[in-house]
């Protein structure tokens, strides 16, 4: 399964002109000063879009039109004040603007399973795909192309004319998809999507935006790739400070804190947490054979941050050792004066005696997955109250 790392626009755009993707001219800035200068370079109007990690940017006022000196500045100071999945908008992309006839949809996925590649084509770009997706899937073009096929741009030209492409359209657009699709192989890209993809008044087609999804686990292949402000921006400084540990943490906003031995058993977890009405607030995995100070040092990393009302920990010992993650609860709650409610459950290796230790400092352990998890989110609940 891949590991998935989005890119930001502009990083997903200097992809694009390396393999010759027509795009519009841009500049990446970092206030409103840099944006005014960037207009007067690039020539009103300008559109001015928020860098983050996330779509939908211009239903949530991420993205606006400037079409004078003033509203750049306007727009940019506004954005540069937002959040965008409790993270603030740093950087802003200052892009010329485009005369739009017509916008498409293209978007392209590997199936995990087959390792195929799937081709999304829609004439309907410039929308929520995935409303169009669930309300009209017609409207939607699917193409699938074998693992380790040479692909030209043929292999779009009868799907294109299914759908009223023509001419100097049709076979800009099929050139940019069969690009596309050779780029997802050589830089080992999970996703390459384009929406929208516009045809202009004097007949261009040029890429308007860029979401590109690269696999973490080539990355050795891509070192540069380190260095890009996706890879800084993606991690919050919990997950930064888990990843130098060795730990898997991913920030999920909710209240309940949660640790588990095993990814499976975290997800299962998360799931259950939701199913009985609570809402985790991380998904944190120390892994097999966690130490005491791993364990201790995943929960100083979790209760640094604020809101939590309870703490999970579902620990199933395999190879990991019960009394292990016992002593390193235990030195945890002491070191850190942790006083959120935590609910502990233990199977497994070296059980009797990971209970006994968590008796001897007050605590106890119930056997079952479910009992444990319940109560947890009934403390959530007790605190919000």
């Amino acid at each position: 399964m891949f590991k998935i790392g989005l890119l930001l626009e502009y990083e997903g755009k200097q992809l694009f002109k390396k393999y010759k993707i027509p795009v519009v001219n841009s500049m990446l800035v970092t206030n409103e000063e840099e944006a005014k200068k960037a207009s007067e370079t690039l020539g009103l109007p300008v559109a001015v879009k928020a860098q983050v990690l996330s779509g939908r940017r211009g239903k949530r006022g991420l993205i606006k039109i400037a079409k004078t000196p003033e509203e750049v500045i306007e727009y940019s100071k506004q954005i540069l004040s937002m959040e965008s999945d409790g993270r603030p908008v740093t950087h802003l992309l200052i892009e010329e603007g485009a005369d739009i006839e017509k916008e498409f949809f293209i978007s392209m996925i590997f199936d995990p399973e087959t390792y195929d590649q799937l081709v999304l084509f829609s004439t309907e770009g410039g929308v929520d795909i995935e409303e169009l997706a669930n309300e009209r899937p017609e409207a939607i073009e699917r193409i699938t192309l074998p693992f380790n096929t040479e692909i030209y741009s043929f292999h779009f030209i009868d799907a294109l004319k299914r759908r009223g492409l023509e001419g100097k359209v049709l076979t800009q657009t099929a050139n940019i998809m069969a690009t596309l699709a050779k780029m997802m192989y050589t830089e080992d890209l999970t996703l390459a999507e384009i929406n929208p993809l516009v045809v202009t008044k004097s007949g261009e087609v040029i890429a308007l935006d860029s979401k590109v999804g690269t696999d973490d686990d080539a990355i050795f292949r891509h070192p540069e790739r380190k260095e890009y402000l996706s890879e800084k921006l993606r991690y919050t400084k919990e997950e930064k400070e888990a990843k130098e540990k060795g730990l898997a943490y991913v920030d999920l906003g909710g209240d309940i804190g949660m640790l588990s031995c095993g990814a499976g058993m975290g997800m299962a977890t998360a799931d259950l947490i939701e199913y009985f009405g609570g809402s985790p607030r991380n998904f944190l995995d120390v892994g097999g054979g966690a130490s005491p100070e791993k364990v201790e040092e995943a929960l100083r990393i979790m209760t640094s941050v604020p809101g939590l009302k309870s703490i999970l920990i579902n620990a199933f010992g395999g190879i990991t050792r019960l009394d292990d993650v016992a002593k390193g609860i235990i030195e945890a709650k002491k070191k850190y004066n942790i006083n959120i409610p935590i609910v502990i459950r233990f199977s497994g290796t070296n059980q009797e005696e990971g209970v006994r230790i968590l008796k001897e400092h007050g605590l106890d352990a119930y056997l079952d997955m479910e009992p444990a998890i319940e109560k947890a989110v009934e403390l959530a609940k007790k605190e919000e109250a």
